[in-house]
């Protein structure tokens, strides 16, 4: 009998020698798309092409919607993202054939890849001062949560098809989006829109009790330069981080920060389901225990930096890969140790990612902001489509995914030492900001404004 466990973290199947014919162990998961198309006997590969497919699907949306929401601008591009993740899930959970549901999910993870980094540009770009820490790392938790919710309803459909459809029917209520979503006012003022910009800043003013008086006056304060508007509205692009001696040197070490940091996450995501041998309490602990984590980064960032926060987050998350190792898997109930050192791990990568988030769009300035994030983002996604890599080694030896990820944890860690830290600094406006930081002016009037509470309409 061959078990197919080591080769997929989400599925368990026993499967007969190939020779005499092949039954399913359908205890655990009812179907799968391993079951739905028979992806076992010389094609158990295609599972890993599912896989890849998806990650660089998610590679191109990042690419390409983030270049047409510096276009066509983010409200549109966020909502036409969510309309085409819904609509295309939807048609992958009814796909007769493998190839069919290959384009569709295909398809599906470009617009995911859309809505991901419009979203994550969208919550920088509304906030500002201490929010400007606070909110981006914030908006990771929805992911963990998300996780929890997976594995919640995986428990309870098990069929694969009614999973997919159930969350792709989730993701469309947030076509919602278009009664109540504005478009990003610091877009609108930086492709001279300055009107409209106006007039959302106006009713959120209104909406808080504010003065409207005081938006315009306020405006006139953020206004970038002729010759930095210029620049946004040719759009700059990948090229444009590597044309300066300090700004390649940022963008080399995190663009190689990320690369590795998506083989890990990824990676280690999909072995979550094989830590334990109930594989939706593995799956379900890990997005809740992010939680506390991110919350934990808010605090941890602020005191003691970016850059040792992530270098001890991933060192952390290292060594709890490497623990994991000591622990034989079913020696105790629902293998709890194996569980907590997994909590651990998930608590460290909750703490790095959002920060290493915030890192890199703190290091890039606000003409190369949206570029920097999206090849960073592109990056990651590249080191995904490894993932799959790194789990099948377990075939050669179990214990290789395991020292695999926590020496690229570990290296993670060490790659953003090099980096200048972004605590209590002022983030840089242009790539001259970024060559020569000790002349650049660093005048906190220069502090971008936007609406943060009910107190104050626009603040720094």
């Amino acid at each position: 009998m061959q078990d197919l466990q080591g080769k997929n973290s989400l599925s368990k199947y026993n499967v007969i020698p190939c020779p005499w014919g092949y039954d399913y162990n359908r205890t655990i998961i009812h179907s799968s798309i391993i079951t739905e198309w028979d992806l076992v006997c010389g094609r158990e590969r295609l599972v890993d092409v599912a896989q890849i497919t998806l990650m660089f699907g998610v590679l191109l949306g990042s690419i390409i919607f983030g270049v047409a929401a510096d276009k066509f601008g983010r409200r549109k591009v966020l909502l036409l993202s969510i309309f085409l993740q819904s609509f295309c899930g939807i048609l992958s959970a009814i796909s007769p054939w493998f190839l069919a549901f290959l384009l569709f999910r295909f398809l599906l993870a470009m617009a995911n890849g859309g809505t991901m980094i419009t979203s994550f540009v969208m919550c920088m770009e509304v906030v500002g001062g201490v929010w400007r820490t606070v909110v981006p790392i914030l908006y990771q938790i929805p992911f963990g949560f998300g996780n929890s919710i997976m594995a919640g309803f995986a428990y309870f459909l098990r069929e694969w098809r009614y999973l997919q459809f159930t969350l792709s029917a989730l993701s469309a209520l947030y076509i919602l989006y278009y009664c109540f979503l504005p478009e990003s006012p610091r877009w609108l003022l930086a492709v001279g829109r300055r009107e409209e910009a106006a007039r959302i800043l106006e009713k959120a003013a209104a909406i808080n009790g504010m003065e409207k008086n005081m938006v315009k006056r306020l405006m006139s304060r953020f206004n970038f330069s002729e010759r930095e508007s210029e620049f946004s509205i040719q759009k700059a692009n990948a090229s444009s981080l590597l044309r300066t001696p300090e700004l390649r040197r940022r963008t080399i070490l995190l663009c190689t920060n990320w690369l590795i940091c998506g083989v890990s996450f990824f990676s280690f995501s999909q072995y979550l389901g094989v830590v334990s041998h109930n594989l939706y309490l593995a799956v379900a602990i890990g997005g809740v225990i992010a939680a506390p984590g991110t919350l934990l980064c808010v605090l941890v960032v602020k005191r003691c930096g970016r850059r040792i926060s992530i270098t001890f987050a991933n060192i952390f998350t290292a060594i709890c890969f490497l623990l994991i190792l000591t622990v034989p898997k079913g020696r105790f109930p629902q293998d709890w140790p194996r569980i907590a050192l997994a909590g651990c791990g998930v608590v460290g990568m909750s703490i790095s990612l959002p920060a290493l988030y915030l890192f890199t769009g703190e290091l890039f300035p606000t003409v190369l902001r949206n570029a920097g994030v999206g090849s960073a983002v592109m990056c990651s996604k590249l080191g995904s489509m490894l993932a799959p890599l790194v789990i099948a080694l377990g075939q050669i030896a179990w214990y290789f995914p395991l020292l695999v990820l926590g020496a690229l944890s570990a290296l993670e860690g060490l790659l953003v030492l090099p980096l200048p830290e972004t605590l209590n600094t002022v983030l840089p406006e242009t790539v001259q900001d970024v060559e020569t930081p000790k002349k650049s002016s660093g005048d906190p009037q220069r502090g971008e404004y936007t609406l943060v509470s009910r107190n104050s309409i626009l603040k720094k």
